[in-house]
C-alpha cells in the first residue's frame, strides 16, 4: 500500500500542518497532493524515478514528500544548506531526475555544476530563477487533479535517506513503503507513547533526518494529528511556539533539550502542555534529563534507532524510570546482544546490538 494513503482517513477540517504562519487542513493537503501529483506526472516523471527534496522544515517539504510518494516516485530528502559539492555527489549517486527546491535552498541552486548531474532535468522552484530546467511549483499546483494515486507494494522503494552512520561517507539507505509504515504501526503499538488526533507535535527537527521525517512528520500524518513546523531552532522562540500552540508531543535531539534546560527566567509550568517528551539521535546527558524533571516536572524518555530501521527500535516510554536507559524494543521488533562471534551474550555482559 502506498504510504501516501496515510492522509485518507482523517476529517476534512482537522488541521494537518502549521507552517510559516499558515494552517493547512487535511482536506487542503489532500487536494494539494492531488494537483502536485498530476503536475509531476505531467513533467513525464514515472514511478521509480528519484526526486530530491531540498526544503526546510516547512509546508514545501511536507507537500512535496507526500506528493512524490503518491506519484510512485522515490523521495530523496536532502539538507538544503549542504555545500554544492555534497549535493552534487548525492544527487548524482541516486540519479535524480528532478529536485524540489524550497526558499532556503534557492540561493545555492545556481552553484550546482549541472555537468555532473546528467540525469537532472527539472528544478521545481518556489520563485523565478535562472537555472536550467526551471519549473515553478505554483504552476504545478494548478494542474488538473486527474492522475490517480500510484499503487505501491510494501517492498517498493519509497525513500532514499542519506546517512553517514559510523562508516564515513554518507550512503543512501533504502526504505520501502512497508518499512516506513511498519515503524509507524510499531510506535503506535507502544501504548505509553500512542498519539491521538488531538495531539499537537512540534516539528523542528530537520526533515532530511529520519527522526524528523518519520517519527515527527510521518507519525503526525498517520495519526491525524497536527504538527507545527519550524525551520530553525531557537530555544526562546521554540518554547513560545510550544506554549502558543499547546504542544503535547515534543520530540527533540539532546542539543535542543540542553538549550532549553539552560534558559534562565523560564516559568516552572513552561512545558505544562507536554505529555510526551522524547529524545533521540544521540545520547541525552543525564544532568539535562534531571534538570527537566526537577524544573519543569517533565520526564524525557529516550530510545534507540537507526535510519535503516525507519528508525525506532527501542523506547523507554512507559517503563520504570531509569535515567540513561534506551528502554525496550517496540512491539514487533526483536533485538539481540551478541559477542564478537555473533553468539548471544550472558545476562549483564556487554554486547553489540
Amino acid at each position: 500500500m502506498n504510504l501516501a494513503t496515510v492522509l485518507d482517513p482523517h476529517p476534512d477540517d482537522a488541521v494537518a500542518l502549521i507552517s510559516r504562519g499558515r494552517t493547512t487542513t487535511y482536506r487542503a493537503l489532500r487536494d494539494q497532493v492531488k494537483t502536485l501529483r498530476a503536475g509531476l506526472a505531467g513533467l513525464g516523471l514515472e514511478p521509480g524515478d528519484r526526486i530530491g527534496i531540498l526544503c526546510g522544515t516547512n509546508w514545501y517539504f511536507a507537500a512535496a514528500y507526500v506528493s512524490a510518494l503518491s506519484a510512485g516516485l522515490v523521495a530523496v530528502p536532502l539538507n538544503p544548506s549542504s555545500p554544492a559539492p555534497e549535493l552534487e555527489s548525492e544527487l548524482g549517486t541516486i540519479g535524480a531526475r528532478a529536485i524540489v527546491v524550497g526558499p532556503s535552498a534557492l540561493a545555492g541552486l545556481s552553484r550546482l555544476d549541472r555537468s555532473k548531474l546528467p540525469d537532472l532535468e527539472f528544478c521545481i522552484v518556489t520563485e523565478q530563477s535562472n537555472v536550467a530546467g526551471q519549473v515553478l511549483l505554483d504552476e504545478l499546483l494548478t494542474s488538473e487533479p486527474s492522475v490517480p494515486l500510484v499503487e505501491r507494494a510494501d517492498d517498493d522503494l519509497a525513500v532514499l535517506m542519506f546517512t553517514s552512520g559510523t562508516a564515513g561517507f554518507p550512503k543512501a539507505a533504502m526504505l520501502t513503503h512497508g518499512n516506513l509504515r511498519s515503524n509507524l504501526e510499531q510506535m503506535q503499538a507502544n501504548e505509553a507513547r500512542t498519539q491521538t488526533p488531538d495531539d499537537v507535535s512540534l516539528g523542528v527537527l530537520p526533515l532530511f533526518h529520519i527522526f524528523g521525517l518519520n517519527v515527527v512528520l510521518g507519525l503526525s500524518l498517520y495519526t491525524g494529528s497536527r504538527v507545527v513546523l519550524i525551520e530553525r531552532f531557537d530555544p526562546t522562540s521554540a518554547l513560545e511556539a510550544v506554549q502558543r500552540h499547546g504542544v503535547t508531543v515534543l520530540p527533540g535531539a539532546p542539543a535542543m533539550w540542553t538549550a532549553w534546560a539552560s534558559l534562565a527566567d523560564v516559568q516552572d509550568d513552561a512545558f505544562a502542555s507536554v505529555r510526551i517528551a522524547a529524545s533521540g539521535a544521540s545520547k541525552l546527558p543525564l544532568e539535562v534529563g534531571e534538570t527537566f524533571k526537577r524544573r519543569f516536572g517533565v520526564v524525557i524518555t529516550e530510545g534507540y534507532g537507526l535510519t535503516e530501521a525507519s528508525p525506532v527500535v527501542t523506547s523507554s516510554a512507559g517503563l520504570h524510570e531509569k535515567p540513561g536507559s534506551i528502554g525496550a524494543p517496540l512491539p514487533g521488533v526483536g533485538v539481540r546482544l551478541v559477542d564478537a562471534e555473533g553468539d548471544d551474550v550472558l545476562v549483564s555482559d556487554a554486547g553489540e546490538i
